[in-house]
């Protein structure tokens, strides 16, 4: 029987991303999520969109774990970059993810067939960043915030799901992989009225973007560029989803053995 990928990504946009690249897409709702069951490259996929933050990523793959067999877990999705060297648009595959939630410091190293993910991108003309991905908690969102997490911790990037996603398929014995698609550069801030344009399960709040629109042109020109840098981001994502199936590194047994 084949066991499809788990796909865990936060953002209703980045499944709207994602979606094009499965064929023959069968949506589904559960408790806390939205999936989206479909095939790419001849494999079996499921895009789970999981809404926010870690434990929501950790929970929802767990979560859909009760009903299918997965063969693998992967988190793709938006990030934000922390050094000069990476900019928006800019693909990252860690080697290894780290766990910024202030109690544990726990760290995820990639396993050996994270270099064939990044040959087979290299190959295909998708240039792809090595580098620490640091998970956190609550957004970083200033330059100094982020300027100061790239010298505490080492991390080219940060997002706020991937280390959930590692978390989830080390309890199921599956192998994971993460690549983000950085939309803010480090010098890029996040204000703080970006919380109220998006809804805890990663929805669009409509009423809170037009609001922000209305209240000021510094607050226009900030979505303008967002939504410039995240489709880029989009266009990135969904042009590595089907090489990185198609090259078959990730689908390996659930007996311990899997190279990821």
């Amino acid at each position: 029987m084949e066991h499809p990928i788990a796909i865990v990504v936060a953002l209703g946009e980045e499944r709207r991303a994602l979606q094009p690249a499965l064929t023959s897409p069968l949506h589904w709702w559960s408790e806390g999520f939205h999936a989206v069951s479909g095939r790419s490259a001849g494999h079996a996929v499921v895009l789970i969109q999981a809404g926010i933050g870690r434990e929501p990523a950790r929970r929802a793959l767990l979560a859909a774990a009760h009903w299918l067999e997965f063969c693998a877990a992967w988190s793709l999705g938006f990030a934000g970059g922390l050094t000069d060297q990476i900019n928006p648009g800019e693909l990252v595959c860690p080697s290894i993810l780290l766990l910024d939630d202030g109690l544990t410091g726990r760290s995820f190293p990639a396993a050996p067939a994270h270099a064939e993910v990044r040959a087979a991108l290299s190959a295909a003309g998708i240039p792809c960043r090595d580098g620490a991905v640091l998970t956190v908690d609550t957004p970083v969102r200033t330059p100094e915030a982020k300027r100061e997490a790239h010298r505490r911790t080492g991390a080219v990037a940060v997002d706020m799901e991937a280390a959930g996603v590692a978390e989830a398929a080390r309890e199921l014995r599956i192998p994971w992989l993460a690549i983000k698609a950085i939309v803010d550069g480090v010098d890029d801030p996040l204000p703080e009225f970006m919380a109220g344009c998006t809804g805890p399960r990663g929805d669009i709040r409509w009423r809170g973007v037009l609001a922000s629109l209305l209240a000021s042109g510094k607050r226009r020109r900030t979505l303008i560029r967002l939504g410039r840098a995240s489709r880029q981001a989009s266009r990135g994502l969904r042009r590595c989803l089907g090489v990185v199936v198609g090259a078959g590194v990730t689908l390996t047994p659930r007996d311990g053995s899997s190279r990821i």
